[in-house]
């Protein structure tokens, strides 16, 4: 499963967002506050004296996804977090006739998936950050299976902007590049930012 989760200081409260659905029905549990789209949970704001001490979780922090698991324990079966943003290789990159697009064949270390990528600078062997289908970016968007151009896309490939990331190093126009270190491909992005 794939969270999104905000702190909101101002209220107190940790918003949990599991799919990007409208809302249009709400149950409260104690501190609870379940989010519902017809019968189906999609989220959750719990309220909770904890999260004040602890407001510097990560997006894919193991304390936070350790407390979202335990408080909603009894609401939705949560087995394991699956990484949303995985350090990749694009091991094939071809334009798109007519367009600013390629398509790519990444691996992220399990399979290979095609992305429609608008990035200039994306290439074959490079080594860059793919946001998998159902992921969510860091301003709560999520990242859904698309079509381009007629061309089925499986994820994105992440700038450093979209990511959230303030570093220099990481600052161009186009996708994140990182280290040529072909055995930190599969592992999550926070692993080494």
């Amino acid at each position: 499963m794939k969270i999104f989760a905000n702190y909101n200081k101002q209220f107190d409260v940790l918003m949990v967002k599991f799919k990007d659905k409208e809302i249009n029905s709400i149950k409260k549990d104690n501190n609870i506050v379940l989010l519902y789209n017809e019968d189906n949970l999609v989220g959750a704001n719990i309220f909770s004296p904890v999260l004040n001490k602890n407001s510097d979780f990560k997006l894919e922090d193991e304390k936070l996804y350790d407390y979202v698991k335990a408080t909603l324990k009894n609401h939705i079966e949560m087995d394991k977090m699956d990484s949303q943003f995985v350090i990749s290789l694009v091991e094939d990159c071809k334009p798109i006739e007519g367009t600013h697009l390629s398509l790519c064949q990444v691996n992220d270390g399990s399979q290979v998936i095609q992305v429609v990528c608008g990035a200039k600078n994306v290439k074959k062997g490079l080594i860059t950050c793919l946001a998998t289908v159902g992921s969510f970016l860091p301003n709560g968007m999520q990242i859904l299976k698309g079509s381009l151009k007629g061309y089925d896309s499986f994820g994105m490939l992440c700038s450093a902007k979209e990511l959230g990331i303030i570093d220099e190093k990481y600052n161009n126009a186009g996708i994140i590049e990182l280290t040529n270190d072909k055995s930190l491909i599969g592992k999550t992005i926070w692993s080494i930012l």
